[in-house]
C-alpha cells in the first residue's frame, strides 16, 4: 500500500520564491549587464533549487512493503524495516526531515534515530502501522483519532 506524501502551501511558496529571486538575476546577468559567469551561476541555482523542490512534489510517498516501510522523498529513498521501529507519534517539530509539511509523523527506531515524514492520510498510516507493527508504541493525539 502506498500513501501520498503531504506538501504544504509554504513548500510551493519556496518554489515560487526561488524563481522570483533567480529569474530577475538571470535577466540582469544576460541582458542588462552582460556577465556570463553570473548568468551561469544564476541558471545553475535556479535549475538546482527548482529540480530539487519539484522532485519532492512529484516523488513524495510512503509505501508499506512486506519487510518494511519505504520512504520516497524527491531524489531520496529510505527503507526502515518494521522490526527496527519502536515508536510512532504525530509531531509538528520543524527540524530537517523527509517532509514538506509541518504536520508530521515521527518514527523512532531501535538505534534511537528519528525519521520524520508527512502523509496526506495520517489516520490510515497509523492504522496500517498498528497492523504491521503491533508492538510499537503509537502516540496519536486524541484530536487526530
Amino acid at each position: 500500500m502506498r500513501l501520498k506524501g503531504k506538501v504544504a502551501t509554504w513548500f510551493y511558496g519556496i518554489i515560487v520564491l526561488a524563481a522570483a529571486v533567480e529569474v530577475p538575476l538571470l535577466i540582469v546577468s544576460v541582458w542588462i549587464e552582460p556577465n556570463l559567469f553570473g548568468a551561469a551561476i544564476s541558471l545553475l541555482v535556479l535549475i538546482g533549487v527548482e529540480s530539487l523542490c519539484l522532485s519532492i512534489v512529484i516523488r513524495n510517498y510512503v509505501e508499506f512493503q512486506a519487510e518494511g516501510l519505504l520512504i520516497v522523498f524527491g531524489f531520496m529513498k529510505k527503507s526502515i524495516p518494521y522490526d527496527e521501529i519502536i515508536r510512532i507519534s504525530a509531531t509538528k517539530e520543524p527540524w530537517s526531515s523527509l517532509a514538506a509539511s509541518i504536520d508530521r509523523i515521527k518514527i523512532r527506531t531501535k538505534s534511537k534515530s528519528d525519521i520524520m515524514i508527512a502523509v496526506v492520510d495520517k489516520k490510515r498510516f497509523f492504522s496500517e502501522m498498528q497492523n504491521r507493527k503491533p508492538d510499537a508504541v503509537i502516540d496519536l493525539p486524541t484530536d487526530e483519532v
